[in-house]
């Protein structure tokens, strides 16, 4: 059986991965190596996610490296900070072990759970993992996950593995945590909006239901039919 080894970038993302390439015939080893997370707790909590899916799902797991400092991180970009172009100075060093330590053990091929998620530039990832595979004599086997989005999610939830909520480096986390605040913002200012608009409607029914009220009293005093 061929083996091939499989950077997972946390456990969630791991699950579809590991059950597709197996069901191709693969032999798969998961790979943990993600620096870049930040807060060091958070990376912690992604990797034992993944040490608990590795149990969970019976296949075998190497971890190696403890997360960088978010400031070190940052300096290391040297400038370039936008989503989208930072992200392949993430993908580089991650997909560069990955290929050496496939190349080291003598794996027949590397692919990695990036390539799984909607929110991960796919083409950046498949461009560094195929020039890793070149500088290091290895195989890069590219794969589209993404298809199989929604099951990885609900094998997740079905399992309890946690789901992280940002990305991973120091700028996608402060980047989520503006999201957040401004979709929170979003959410209060309709449901204000919502309870404004009740509460005006529940006005004109009560000013309807006086002067109904009040036509039926002047009626019954004079006797007279009034115009409805």
């Amino acid at each position: 059986m061929p083996r091939i080894l499989l950077h997972a970038c946390c456990g969630p993302c791991s699950l579809m991965p590991i059950v597709h390439l197996r069901e191709e015939g693969w032999d798969v080893t998961v790979f943990f190596f993600n620096p870049n997370i930040h807060p060091a707790d958070e990376w912690k909590k992604r990797r034992d996610a993944m040490l608990e899916v590795s149990v969970r799902l019976n296949v075998p797991l190497l971890e190696e490296g403890a997360p960088v400092n978010g400031g070190v991180w940052v300096r290391a970009l040297q400038g370039v900070t936008r989503e989208g172009e930072r992200c392949r100075l993430c993908y580089r060093p991650r997909m560069e072990r990955t290929a050496s330590l496939a190349a080291e053990l003598g794996f027949d091929a590397f692919t990695s759970s990036l390539l799984y998620s909607r929110y991960q530039h796919h083409e950046t990832i498949m461009s560094e993992a195929e020039r890793a595979a070149s500088l290091n004599g290895a195989v890069f086997l590219y794969r589209d996950f993404r298809p199989w989005w929604w099951d990885g999610i609900a094998m997740s939830k079905e399992l309890g593995i946690y789901r992280q909520k940002w990305c991973g480096c120091i700028l996608s986390m402060k980047e989520a945590l503006v999201q957040q605040k401004e979709a929170a913002e979003r959410k209060a200012a309709l449901k204000a909006e919502r309870a404004a608009r009740l509460a005006r409607e529940a006005e004109e029914r009560r000013l309807k239901k006086e002067a109904i009220a009040a036509k039926k009293a002047l009626r019954e005093r004079t006797g007279k039919k009034l115009p409805q």
